[in-house]
């Protein structure tokens, strides 16, 4: 059996002049239902009285009509009577859509400020609905929206037009709407819509502000500032390289600049590849508090997808509508703040050691490097004790000595002097082969 649905929504339309079908046979009676509109909407005895004391006493039934206009604010007569000559103008291209959008019993005073709900569905819930039915400018569209309360349900009756040509979609030129039957995807999105907006400040936003504290502790591991940070690991040895590596990439493609650098600003593939490399290691069980935060943030990610989920259940909708773009874009704002902290402490790192003359130390931490590659052992110590426990002692002297002699004659080119303990190296191995 269907549940009964949070979320109810009616629609119809009457065509504009230019637009007539078989339903409307003159051009008097298109006008009419117009004015009519407006009437209906307003009229007193669909108001419950109570609603008048409810509003802060800002709503008599002397100045005001049960209509709220764009803008959030109660038409007067004066208001209506305007809306009325312009409509008879706008239904000349445009056509007129009207919908009733009503709730179960009890629903909507249980869950929410009506108060509070009717500005949220003119401001908010409305222009995103437009935006997602294809109209380009919201300043170009004329709404307005009374709640009735005279039966057991409460509901609101809707409707908007066209001030001028204002509809395109997949990038065709803009025109009037000609369809006038809004399509299931379209009034399945407006009710999510409307669910959400009625259960925000109940359930949503404080998923948000969990979600939000989660993003916050992430980016502790990749500010300078913070004691957390990830990047300043000198007791990593790949993390070290990777960076460097990806700083001299980075320093051959742009030219002198203390600008920061934007990752979403980097064409060069390798450059993106080793950026990602990077945030893949970083990421991995090496740093189990950082995975545990990530974790977080993926859980709370899950919770705001399980409610939209839940509000399209509700609906008895088969999808769930307006939740990707969302959760897109905050994973997509902490995958873009570590890649552009990795990208600026490469190209800073690499800058800074490329102005500094090669020492000893610069040799023996290349020598850790390859040889960490293959022990995969993280102490530096024990790596190059490995390393000269396989040499003589008269090899380790010459070691030295070579070592020595290869860094007085390079001028403060790192990969050239790697390149040259590199072939040293190998010919200490041939020498305690033989």
């Amino acid at each position: 059996m269907t549940n009964v649905p949070n979320v109810v929504v009616k629609t119809m339309y009457t065509p504009s002049l230019n637009n007539l079908n078989f339903k409307y046979k003159t051009k008097e009676r298109i006008l009419k239902s117009t004015a009519h509109m407006f009437d209906y909407f307003g009229k007193e005895k669909k108001q419950a009285l109570y609603m008048f004391d409810y509003y802060d006493g800002t709503l008599t039934k002397d100045e005001h009509m049960n209509i709220i206009l764009e803008n959030g604010k109660y038409a007067t007569d004066e208001d209506i009577s305007k809306r009325k000559k312009q409509y008879e103008k706008y239904i000349q291209n445009s056509n007129i859509y009207k919908l009733v959008i009503s709730f179960p019993s009890g629903y909507l005073e249980q869950n929410t400020n009506i108060k509070q709900f009717e500005q949220d569905l003119v401001k908010h819930v409305i222009p995103i609905f437009l935006k997602k039915c294809g109209f380009v400018d919201i300043k170009k569209m004329s709404y307005q929206v009374a709640l009735h309360t005279d039966t057991d349900n409460l509901h609101f009756h809707f409707s908007f037009v066209e001030k001028n040509p204002n509809y395109c979609k997949y990038g065709k030129k803009v025109n009037y709407r000609v369809k006038g039957e809004l399509s299931q995807y379209e009034i399945n999105f407006l009710k999510n819509e409307v669910e959400h907006y009625i259960n925000k400040q109940k359930i949503y936003t404080p998923l948000l502000k969990e979600t939000n504290q989660e993003i916050d502790e992430l980016k502790k591991y990749f500010n300078p500032k913070d004691q957390n940070y990830l990047l300043k690991d000198k007791d990593d040895l790949m993390l070290e390289y990777n960076i460097l590596k990806l700083g001299k990439l980075i320093s051959e493609q742009r030219d002198e600049s203390s600008q920061r650098i934007k990752y979403n600003s980097i064409n060069n593939q390798q450059i993106k590849n080793m950026t990602k490399k990077i945030k893949a290691y970083l990421f991995s069980s090496k740093n189990p508090e950082l995975q545990d935060d990530y974790n977080n943030f993926k859980m709370s990610l899950n919770k705001i997808n399980q409610y939209f989920k839940t509000i399209s259940k509700d609906n008895n909708l088969k999808e769930c509508l307006d939740n990707k773009d969302l959760i897109n874009s905050k994973q997509e704002y902490i995958d873009n703040y570590v890649y552009n902290a990795i990208v600026n402490k490469a190209y800073s790192s690499y800058k800074y050691k490329s102005k500094q003359a090669i020492h000893e130390n610069d040799v023996i931490e290349e020598i850790i490097y390859k040889e960490y590659l293959k022990s995969k052992k993280n102490s530096r110590y024990n790596v190059l004790k490995n390393y000269l426990s396989q040499t003589s002692n008269s090899l380790k002297y010459q070691n030295k000595y070579k070592i020595n002699q290869a860094v007085k004659s390079i001028n403060n080119e790192l990969e050239d002097a790697q390149k040259e303990f590199h072939k040293l190296f190998e010919e200490n191995s041939k020498e305690i082969k033989e």
